[in-house]
Order: structure tokens, then sequence, then C-alpha cells
């Protein structure tokens, strides 16, 4: 892979309908991990620095990356796995930890892509309040929603996604 989403947010950022192709791809490859069975697997550490892309044609194709802090639930191992500005809130909570830590990390990914800045946890509400696009506001809403239950599956997130590429 020639680059990481990380390096080409810093070099400028990407198109509206490359941040598009790209969330549904990292949508995709969690959601994968996810509905594994018997038990999902986590990624817990979702971030652009390990979201890969791949020039195809005008736009990119995306992989995750790093799944060195990949935890198979039920069995819990460290408890704030990742980069912090990325964790869900239940992180720091082994017993709470499920596919919707990944959720979080994904909406905190798709505010760093859409606003173009590295994710601080002290500005996510002015960095959410500058996204001008509303459906896309509403996801990013949606995925950092408290409550961890509350939150969209990744399946609900790529049957919204899709609904935007139509």
């Amino acid at each position: 892979m020639p680059t990481s989403l990380r390096k080409e947010l810093e070099s400028g950022g990407v198109a509206y309908p490359a941040i598009l192709s790209i969330s549904l791809d990292v949508a995709c490859a969690l959601n994968y991990l996810h509905l594994f069975k018997p038990h999902p697997i986590l990624h817990r550490d979702v971030s652009s620095a390990n979201v890969l892309l791949q020039p195809v044609g005008v736009g990119w194709r995306a992989k995750v990356s790093d799944y060195g802090t990949v935890s198979l639930q039920p069995l819990t191992s460290t408890c704030s796995p990742g980069n912090p500005v990325y964790s869900a809130p239940e992180a720091g909570n082994p017993r709470e930890h499920s596919p919707a830590m990944d959720v979080f990390s994904y909406g905190v990914l798709l505010i760093e892509m859409v606003v173009c800045q590295f994710p601080d946890v002290g500005k996510r509400v002015a960095q959410i309040k500058a996204i001008k696009r509303p459906t896309l506001k509403n996801l990013i809403e949606r995925c950092l929603i408290e409550i961890y239950k509350d939150r969209p599956t990744m399946s609900d997130i790529i049957k919204e996604i899709k609904e935007k590429l139509e």
C-alpha cells in the first residue's frame, strides 16, 4: 500500500466522494471482524494511521491494518488499547468491551477525515459543529453516543453509507 489515510490527511485531505468510499471500505472491514463467530473480533485501534490507501482510478481503496491490539470477545486483555483520542468511553472497562468500541473510534475517524484535523477530545464538539453535511454529521453523532449499546452497528453504518453513494 502506497500511503496511509493519516499521510493523505496531513498533505491536504481527501474529497467528499473519497471520504465516502474510504468510510465504506473501513466499515466493511470492521463489520467482517464484528460478525466473526462464535465471538466478535474487536480491532481496538481504529485510526487514520491504521487505514492504508491504495490508488484506484481517481479514488482510493482502503484497507484496515495493525491488528496488534485485536481482541477475541469475550476474552479481555489490555484495558485501554489504541490511541486514547480515538478510544470509546468504555475502553477502560474490559467488561464493557464490544464492537461498539470500534464504532466510536470509527466516528472519530470520520471527524478526522471530514474536518482534516487530527482528533482532539477537547475540540471534538467544535469539530462536529464545523461539519456542514447533515447526514454525515448525524452519523458521526450516533457513532459517538456515550452509551455504547445505543450506537449503530457497522452493518447499519454500511447500509447508510451505501445509500449516500447511490
